[in-house]
């Protein structure tokens, strides 16, 4: 028995076992660099598990670029048909904002708004909105659609200070500049020019050569078109010819960035009713015209309201032989949308009917009219609350008389 028993190596100890556990127990610790504790301390010491949250599904609509997409005009981004919700449930959204121009982040930019400078014009300038609940759950989206921003439209104004001001020519032929401070108050009117008489057609096209100033457009008894070029401060730079046979259009108007190239244009309407583009080059001369709409029949004046309804669609105005105010619509992609809405009732008896921007500084397109007493009437418009009002032919927050005395005018633009 002894024998067979000693053929079995001997069993070790309990400890010389608790000895080879421990010792194998630093060699590990040593490779891994830790710290060898016993069970006691290990236990008071030993770090809590830390499970990451899990990121929750975010559900937004599209958001949409809308304002006035021109040097000058204040961009918004705004949410998209639906409300943000996360599921699981819980929680508040965050939203920040990103702005950038030909896919570069504008530095500054982070709002939900955004008001272009000289530095975007003809650029394509794009809106990023992020919303997050938590660390993990975010969710962004580009806001639709890109806009290319257009020159300095005639809303900005001839004198620099980016605020609303009306043309006047009196019978004398000089020409005179009746500037706003942007709240509804007129300043000094200023004398910009004499003989101006032997125009029989002007209008402000904006920023027409690219320079980043308003200009004038004048026709003569011979059809010839001059561009009259503004310094920004109320003054002019040089005057040049930049067409002829100009004579045959019933009506010339300035059209904005009709086309969406970065650049403003012009629409005549000639004696057959057909309303033609003269799509600006943005140096001062023309792209190839071509016709946009050929039932104009009656409709006089003829006007721009930019981005009258605070979406980034542009309008332009006729009145009809009743009185009616029409607005019509473009995406800015050369064309007018198919699409066309009364604005305004009763305005026959008018002599003049025009627009230049923001009057009482709201940051909404208004329109003007002149009556045979001579009362300029401003009409302010709503912008993009009309969409909210529950009646979305009504666009106007009301109206008052700003001005008299100026039936004595040969031309108001």
């Amino acid at each position: 028995m002894e024998s067979a028993l000693a053929s079995y190596p001997a069993a070790p100890s309990r400890r010389r076992r608790f000895l080879t556990l421990l010792t194998a127990s630093a060699v590990a610790c040593a490779a891994a660099a830790c710290t060898l504790a016993g069970p006691a301390e290990a236990a008071s010491t030993q770090a809590p598990t830390v499970v990451a949250a899990a990121a929750r599904e975010i559900y937004m609509g599209q958001p949409q670029l809308n304002g006035d997409p021109s040097v000058g005009g204040l961009l918004r981004a705004d949410l998209g048909g639906y409300a943000p919700f996360v599921i699981p449930e819980g929680g508040t959204p965050a939203f920040t904002y990103r702005w950038t121009r030909d896919g570069q982040t504008i530095a500054g930019a982070t709002g939900s708004t955004y008001r272009t400078t000289q530095a975007d014009q003809g650029r394509v300038v794009a809106a990023f909105v992020t919303v997050s609940y938590d660390a993990e759950s975010k969710l962004t989206l580009q806001a639709d659609y890109p806009l290319r921003i257009a020159a300095k439209p005639r809303a900005r104004g001839f004198n620099g200070d980016d605020t609303l001001d009306i043309f006047a020519r009196d019978a004398a032929g000089r020409l005179l500049l009746y500037p706003t401070d942007g709240r509804g108050n007129w300043q000094s009117a200023q004398v910009l020019g004499t003989g101006w008489n032997i125009f029989n057609l002007l209008v402000s096209p904006g920023d027409f050569d690219g320079d980043g100033t308003v200009d004038v457009i004048g026709r003569d008894g011979q059809g010839r078109l001059f561009l009259y070029q503004g310094n920004g401060t109320g003054g002019w730079k040089k005057a040049l010819q930049i067409g002829q046979g100009w004579q045959a259009f019933k009506t010339i108007s300035a059209a904005g960035d009709f086309n969406g190239d970065g650049t403003n244009d012009l629409l005549a309407v000639d004696q057959w009713h057909q309303a033609i583009l003269y799509p600006g080059n943005g140096r001062g001369g023309w792209l190839q015209p071509y016709g946009v709409d050929t039932y104009w029949i009656n409709q006089n004046p003829v006007f721009t309201v930019g981005h009258f309804g605070g979406q980034n669609k542009l309008g332009i105005v006729s009145r009809d032989i009743y009185g009616t105010l029409i607005l019509h619509e473009s995406t800015r992609n050369g064309w007018f949308d198919g699409h066309s809405n009364a604005i305004g009732w009763g305005f026959s008896g008018f002599t003049t009917v025009n627009s230049a921007g923001d009057f009482n500084g709201d940051n909404k397109i208004d329109v003007y009219s002149i009556d045979t007493a001579g009362q300029l009437t401003m009409y302010y418009g709503k912008g993009s609350d009309y969409l909210t009002s529950g009646q979305p032919s009504i666009r106007w927050s009301g109206q008052s008389t700003v001005g008299w005395g100026w039936g004595s005018f040969t031309s108001v633009f």
